[in-house]
């Protein structure tokens, strides 16, 4: 299945499928007990997007001015997941049946959680933080500079690496790293952590960064879907420009 691209995509959809409805009875009696819990974690995420999500534009179509968002969200559940990997990934129970497609920005009451990397009609697979395979450019909100790579190194799901910053950047413990203006994504000012450490290692003109996660990825359980609705005409217009390029 592994070399033969139809039966892994059947495979995968049973699987995938499956996992989330023999899961669905076990969340069905978490969420019932914590559901004090989940409310607050609610009220906190239903701000944080109101907030996250501003960006508007106003355009006139034929009839009437009419607002439109750039960016919406898909509320979803985590219904299976792990933590204590390299590289880790969780189970939502939305999929493409809700609109979801690879790609997609996943966030939490806190900030980043990942990007949808798989799914079915049913459900999806995100790709998180804590996956090896993940890397995300920052922004450091106060300097308002965009640079390096974050990255997990394996071990502590609390905190994740930055590298690639020059040294001669005035970095602090403590200064917030969010997602920036330049993301396919994510919409931008979302936080990804805070600074925890920063070291220089010899005959190395880059600073060695730790940082702490914004997302508890222990306790995750309700997430948001970003979708960028202005994605399909950017992707025209590169897509264009690259054929105009290979015209010439």
């Amino acid at each position: 299945m592994r070399f033969n691209e139809y039966q892994s995509s059947i495979y995968f959809n049973a699987s995938v499928n499956l996992m989330g409805k023999v899961t669905g009875f076990k969340t069905g009696v978490t969420n019932f007990l914590n559901l004090p819990k989940e409310n607050a974690n609610l009220v906190a995420q239903n701000k944080r997007l109101l907030l996250s999500l501003q960006n508007r534009t106003s355009k006139r179509d034929s009839n009437e001015q009419r607002l439109i968002l750039q960016y919406s969200a898909i509320s979803a559940r985590i219904i299976n997941g792990n933590t204590g990997f390299r590289n880790n990934t969780f189970a939502i129970d939305k999929g493409k049946n809700d609109g979801i497609y690879s790609g997609q920005a996943v966030i939490g009451p806190s900030g980043v959680v990942g990007i949808i990397s798989d799914l079915s009609d049913e459900f999806a697979i995100v790709l998180p933080l804590i996956n090896s395979k993940l890397r995300i450019t920052p922004e450091v909100k106060e300097l308002e500079y965009v640079g390096g790579e974050i990255f997990w190194n394996g071990y502590n799901a609390d905190y994740l690496d930055l590298e690639g910053v020059s040294k001669f950047k005035p970095l602090k413990v403590g200064m917030n790293l969010i997602t920036s203006k330049y993301s396919k994504a994510f919409p931008p000012g979302i936080a990804i952590g805070t600074i925890h450490s920063i070291s220089q290692e010899q005959n190395s003109s880059f600073f060695k960064i730790k940082v702490k996660t914004a997302s508890n990825f222990h306790a995750l359980n309700n997430v948001y879907v970003i979708k960028n609705n202005y994605q399909p005409q950017i992707d025209t217009l590169l897509n264009q420009s690259i054929i105009n390029e290979n015209d010439n």
